[in-house]
């Protein structure tokens, strides 16, 4: 798709393009690339050396151009776009972004660098950008214009959506302060930020929403620490590493003001800070540390922002320890498989039951799930737990099944990276054959954020189904794209997010939620389980929406699964 790179290049876009389709039709956005056309012809720009770039972009070749009426384009250009934003196609004023790329800028073929400084000045909302490469001094003429300049190195490694750095980059300039702290004369602190219940606020509003909030949270971390290194590090999550004396007050002035971005949700974003030490030199261990003092303080709204201490140093060896001792734990039958019943929502018998994992640990007892579970997803080992639950309600079923014992089916969670790490379905099919199971007793549950991400589960779903295992999906109604998700891929049971029932008996939306999701389901032939139920007005609630089966405390808590030798 691309082509020789010419020595200079300029990019005009109309950013509001879509808007001005959407609102006025298709004809008026091509009279406003045509009037973005004559624009550039009055800048100096040969009409055959202009090439449509996508919808709303001209790619203007101008390699013919002396260095100094380049310049001379490209500051008027930008002049012209400021105008142009108070001149109207029709009714629609025609937003304009103007980008300029130098001959040692283009590494990469035109058409990618390209996108990527559109992409960079469209969601940063800057008007005017240049590309440039070791010249950099030779364009300085341009500043006065208001051009915002970058390097090739720069821009691949700016996340385009944020304008923060991408986390790879992040943790290879976290890696070389930590491998000269000690020389550092100032304390040197690791911010982790993390927007608490992300998900429900996209669940409360919708995408763009959400988009728009972090945007928000980005624009406010990059103002309030303008000489620090900040980062975009996934969806929600942000890092940023300063010398700043007073972390705590500015991060409390991004809380207020990020509390006050919609009122009536009031969004809550957390921070965990962690001060550098010569004792940790592994980059992914530092950010682990201030991840945890950020996690320490979710859910909370009495305080937003904690500091690494003692108690969570411990925790972190904890997660260490588990991560170190996977292998040994499996092997060792340190993992034990606990079961929590399923019942029929209509007669209250118990229908199934749900496979859990605990890690007994000889030393430490019991460990919790929450914090095993991820350490192990972590560590790309959990996997070998995951099978390891699976092998034993398939020698439970077995034996019940060789000796005439009541016996009801089973579901097993799947990580999103059993899939990755291994042929789950494969395993799963093994264990079964092996043990003599039949696949009608045994369904495979795999959590929405999974289906979400992992782009070849759909295949591997529809071998789950193609050989006789039933498909649920966990935690439905948890993530951003649920709807979607029932269009793509097929389900046998749909399992509800307990956090609709927190509240059920006091919130009459909460009921009409779960009434309609339960409603929808019956519609397109998929059976509905409710997990938390805790009491009998929530089951009586879900008995009288139609809800197929239930689980919760008040059936039953998860107990040790009762196996044998075989």
């Amino acid at each position: 798709m691309g082509v020789v790179p010419p020595r200079q290049v300029a990019v005009l876009s109309i950013s509001n393009y879509e808007d001005i389709c959407a609102t006025y039709g298709a004809e008026e956005g091509e009279a406003a690339i045509e009037r973005l056309r004559a624009f550039a012809v009055t800048c100096g720009v040969d009409p055959g050396h202009m090439r449509r770039f996508g919808d709303d972009t001209l790619l203007l070749r101008l390699d013919a151009l002396p260095r100094e009426e380049f310049l001379a384009a490209i500051g008027h250009m930008t002049e012209g776009a400021r105008e142009l934003a108070t001149v109207r196609t029709s009714d629609a004023p025609l937003r304009v972004r103007v980008g300029a790329m130098s001959e040692r800028a283009l590494r990469s073929f035109v058409n990618d660098a390209a996108s990527d400084l559109l992409a960079y000045m469209n969601h940063v909302d800057c008007p005017a950008a240049f590309l440039a490469g070791d010249e950099l001094d030779v364009w300085q003429s341009l500043e006065a214009t208001g051009i915002e300049f970058l390097s090739h190195e720069q821009l691949k490694y700016l996340d385009p959506f944020t304008g923060l750095l991408k986390a790879d980059r992040f943790f290879e300039l976290l890696q070389d302060v930590l491998n000269n702290i000690e020389a550092s004369k100032n304390p040197v602190s690791l911010l982790y930020m993390d927007i608490d219940d992300f998900k429900s606020y996209n669940r409360a509003f919708d995408h763009e929403a959400g988009d728009e909030l972090l945007l928000f949270v980005a624009k406010e971390i990059a103002w309030a620490f303008p000489s620090d290194l900040a980062a975009h590090l996934s969806v929600d999550r942000f890092a940023v590493l300063t010398s700043s004396p007073d972390v705590a007050r500015t991060f409390a002035a991004i809380h207020e003001r990020v509390r006050g971005h919609r009122a009536a949700f009031a969004p809550e974003i957390k921070c965990g800070a962690f001060e550098l030490v010569p004792e940790v030199t592994s980059a992914y261990v530092a950010v682990d540390c201030a991840k945890l003092a950020c996690e320490s303080v979710k859910g909370r709204f009495d305080i937003a922002y904690h500091n690494f201490d003692e108690d969570l140093k411990e925790r972190l060896f904890t997660r260490r320890y588990v991560a170190h001792n996977a292998e040994q734990a499996v092997s060792g039958g340190w993992i034990k498989t606990f079961a929590q019943p399923v019942v029929d929502a209509a007669t209250g018998a118990q229908c199934g039951f749900e496979a859990l994992a605990r890690w007994d640990d000889p030393d430490r007892g019991l460990l919790s799930p929450a914090l095993f579970i991820p350490t192990l997803e972590d560590a790309h080992l959990i996997h070998k737990l995951d099978t390891c639950v699976v092998d034993d309600v398939c020698r439970y079923l077995s034996h019940c099944l060789r000796h005439g014992l009541p016996h009801v089916p089973a579901s097993v969670n799947l990580s999103r990276l059993d899939f990755e790490l291994c042929d789950i379905v494969s395993v799963v099919e093994e264990s079964c054959e092996r043990w003599g199971i039949p696949h009608s007793l045994l369904a495979v549950e795999v959590t929405e954020s999974a289906l979400d991400q992992h782009s070849n589960l759909r295949l591997d779903m529809g071998r789950f189904r193609d050989a006789g295992f039933e498909v649920w999906m966990d935690d439905f109604g948890c993530g951003y794209s649920s709807l979607n998700l029932l269009k793509d891929y097929e389900f046998d049971v749909l399992k509800v997010d307990m956090e609709f029932l927190r509240d059920l008996e006091e919130n009459d939306r909460s009921k009409t939620i779960v009434a309609s999701v339960i409603s929808m389901a019956k519609s397109i032939g998929i059976r509905t389980l409710v997990e938390g139920v805790e009491t009998k007005t929530q089951r009586d609630f879900l008995r009288e929406v139609g809800c197929d089966m239930m689980q919760g405390y008040l059936f039953g808590r998860p107990e040790p699964l009762a196996l044998v030798e075989a």
